[in-house]
């Protein structure tokens, strides 16, 4: 009896010990298992990582490419060079798509002078409520003018301040477009729809209608959408054909002219890596002398898997 209990005792002792034994085991083989998997994982976002670095380089590329054509279309002469209302050209490196367009800034709004008129026609199909567009453009130009008196609905120092604003506006013109972002009521949605057609570099109050974008004609008084389209699908056709440009089709008197046209420009390069690198580049040229003058106005990376956006001051060439 005494050594069945011994027998009987240490067959139970030999069993815990070889549960311990493989419970351990498997803990081992899963914190292996976890250890596998991280590695795989990281290697794979080394691999994505690499991959977006390398095709945003190669986009990057690319678009100097795209502003490399447009340079040489400004040093063609009419009308072998492109007419620069804005349209779209497309062509294709190594896999990347890229997108060019030039503008002739004679033919946007100059934001320090453009008549009050013309701005909240400008302003209108992104602002609806008169109320709230009558205080945004008395609010633009409280910005622009010199002084502190406030325009009736329009925000000067105190009006900045009750909103929360660490300083008032700057009394001045604006240097450049982007400060239009800095205004009391502005919002994004109405920067990102009326910035495309506003200029600081022309200094008139008048447009040039042969290279005006559809939103800028669409302010002057007597347009219509139909008529507008109708007419730059005319001036297209004309220059293709080296036709003499139509005149416009309604009185846009007095605020149309074309006497500074061709001598500051803005190309908007894009370049499209598919699915999700995209390389955004807008640049200044000015045409002078025997070197157009170009200068980075911004890059704008759009991509990656979290489709995020980052702006990256560009340099001046």
């Amino acid at each position: 009896m005494p050594f069945a209990l011994t027998d009987s005792g240490n067959s139970v002792y030999r069993l815990t010990q070889q549960g311990v034994v493989l419970v351990t085991v498997l803990w081992v083989l899963v914190l292996l298992s976890l250890i596998a998997t991280n590695l795989s994982l990281g290697g794979r976002g080394f691999a994505r990582q690499t991959l977006n670095t390398e095709q945003a380089y190669k986009a990057s590329q690319a678009a100097d490419a795209g502003l490399v054509w447009a340079l040489w279309s400004l040093q063609q002469q009419d009308p072998y060079g492109w007419l620069a209302d804005g349209s779209e050209h497309n062509m294709e490196i190594g896999g990347t798509e890229v997108r060019v367009s030039l503008q002739d800034e004679s033919g946007k709004l100059d934001l320090n002078v453009l008549p009050t008129e013309l701005l909240d026609a400008l302003i209108e199909p992104a602002m609806e409520d008169d109320s709230q567009r009558a205080a945004l453009v008395a609010a633009i130009e409280d910005w622009r003018d010199e002084d502190d008196l406030i325009r009736l609905n329009g925000a000067e120092e105190d009006e900045y301040l009750a909103a929360g604003r660490s300083e008032g506006p700057a009394n001045q013109p604006f240097k450049e477009v982007a400060e239009l972002a800095n205004v009391l009521g502005m919002t994004v949605e109405v920067y990102r729809q009326i910035q495309p057609s506003l200029t600081v570099r022309t200094q008139a109050r008048t447009i040039n209608p042969t290279v005006a974008p559809f939103e800028v004609l669409m302010t002057l008084p007597n347009a219509s959408e139909g008529i507008v389209r109708s007419y730059i699908d005319q001036r297209r056709t004309a220059w293709e054909s080296q036709l003499p440009l139509p005149e416009l089709p309604f009185d846009g008197e007095p605020y149309v002219a074309d006497g500074r046209s061709g001598r500051e420009f803005s190309a908007t390069i894009e370049a499209v890596i598919e699915p999700y690198t995209r390389v955004r580049q807008i640049v200044n040229i000015a045409r002078g002398g025997q070197v157009p003058r170009v200068e980075r106005e911004r890059v704008l990376l759009l991509g990656s898997n979290d489709q995020t956006e980052r702006e990256v001051a560009g340099n001046e060439r």
